[in-house]
Order: C-alpha cells, then structure tokens, then sequence
C-alpha cells in the first residue's frame, strides 16, 4: 500500500501544477486518516465547511474496449447509483449552478466485472493500480465548482466476493445495487461530518 500512496501523491502534484501568469503553483496533498476507502487524500488547505450545496455531475462509466457495457447495461448502473445516491443526499440542496458555497462532485465507476485485464488506457495511473480483474471500482472527485480545484479524491475497490451464477443478470444486479448503496453511505458519511450546512 505505500507504494501505492507514495505513487498517488506524485500524481497528484502533477496533476495540481498549473500555469497562471508563468507563476506555477503546487497543491499538497496528504492521506485522510482513517479513510474506509482503499485510496483517500485530501487537498492540504482544503475547509469543506464553507460548502454548503452540492453540483453532480453524470457518473462517468470505463470499461476496457474488448468488453463493451450494453445500452441496458449502461442505463442500469446509472439508476443503481442515481437511486443510491439521491436517498443518501435526501437533505442536501442540489444545484445545477456553480457558486462560492457550491462542491462539485465527479463519480466515476470502473467496471472490469467481465475481462481478465487489469487495467485500462483511459484511467489514471493511481487508478489503475487499485483495479481488480472481476471488479468494479469507484471513484470520486470533489471540487470547488467555481476553480475546479481538486480537494479531495477517493477511490475503492468493492468488497463483495465475484458472483458467477448462471442467472447472470440477476447476479451483476445485486452485486451493482450493494456496491451503489455501500459507497452512497460513505459519501453521506464524509459530508455529514464535513460539510458547512450540517
């Protein structure tokens, strides 16, 4: 796991350096301390309780090339999480616009359920040495919405064992609604003990 840490900070440093005016500016960033996720680190000046609404963006969804989701497949995942999601946040104001007390929120879900890869060419690096052949993992990134600054970004490989049953539709179903609603209780988790309006 430290391999893995050390690795995430160096991208994240890359990833944090911008050019403004030739001035390049870094950001820091450091593990959350007793994060239940396998990957957790927070922006060092980050104050989540100036935030007080949250902007969600559409969950983006990988998957190697080889082994394509269906439309139905696709649309099924996106209501697990929506349905997951939107019950866990039930007390939360949702916006569609970016403001000063306004977090955004990128989620992401990287399905490897169907392949025996291990990796994928449109993910990150510090991503894709979490992923696991027969898995899904997930991903989320929170931003002011006005700067895009990163504050924090997280991600986690679910726990559930492999289902292979010959019902397999009805195995990927509950497998996906587990891992929906066991990240959704994260995600309220984090905000209720962060965020400004609670």
């Amino acid at each position: 796991m430290q391999s893995i840490n050390t690795l995430i900070l160096t991208v994240f440093a890359a990833l944090a350096m911008s050019a403004c005016g030739g001035t390049t500016t870094y950001e820091s960033y450091r593990p959350v301390k007793g994060a239940k996720t396998d990957i957790a680190y927070v922006n060092t000046t980050a104050d989540f309780s100036q935030y007080r609404r949250l902007l969600v963006d559409e969950m983006g969804i990988f998957y190697p090339s080889h082994a394509p989701l269906s439309e139905q497949d696709l649309a099924r995942v996106r209501m697990a999480f929506r349905t997951a999601f939107i019950a866990q946040l039930k007390d939360y104001e949702i916006v569609d616009k970016a403001g000063p007390d306004v977090m955004r929120v990128t989620a992401s879900l990287v399905d490897l359920r169907h392949t025996a890869m291990g990796r994928l060419p449109n993910v990150s690096r510090d991503i894709n040495d979490i992923l696991q052949p027969g898995r899904l993992t997930f991903t989320i990134e929170m931003k002011d919405s006005r700067t895009d600054r990163v504050l924090l970004r997280a991600a986690d490989t679910e726990k559930s064992p492999v289902i292979d049953l010959p019902e397999e539709g009805m195995a990927r179903a509950v497998e996906v609604d587990a891992a929906a609603e066991y990240w959704a209780q994260l995600f309220r988790s984090f905000l209720d003990q962060n965020f400004g309006g609670h």
